[in-house]
């Protein structure tokens, strides 16, 4: 058996009452919850965000949903100031 690496994102759900952070269950796995802000982070497979951020919309308990942009980042450190300063002298 050859278990495949999914692709995941995480989406920040803002809900109006903390008693319907469990509803989301059946979306995703939730890993975080603030309960003094009202929020929680959810984890979702990559390939379905769209439908599933347009689904949570339209639930009466969600205030908001923004998806994480941490895959769109440069995360590569190395050699930066180097490449900020060469953007800079042309």
């Amino acid at each position: 058996m050859s278990f495949e690496k999914q692709e995941r994102i995480s989406l920040t759900v803002y809900l109006h009452y903390n008693r319907d952070a469990r509803k989301l269950n059946q979306y995703g796995d939730i890993i975080y919850h603030s309960r003094r802000l009202r929020y929680l982070l959810l984890y979702v497979n990559r390939e379905n965000v769209d439908s599933l951020i347009a689904s949570l919309k339209k639930e009466k308990f969600v205030k908001k949903v923004i998806p994480s942009y941490l895959k769109e980042l440069d995360t590569n450190f190395v050699g930066i100031l180097w490449r900020e300063e060469e953007k800079n002298s042309i």
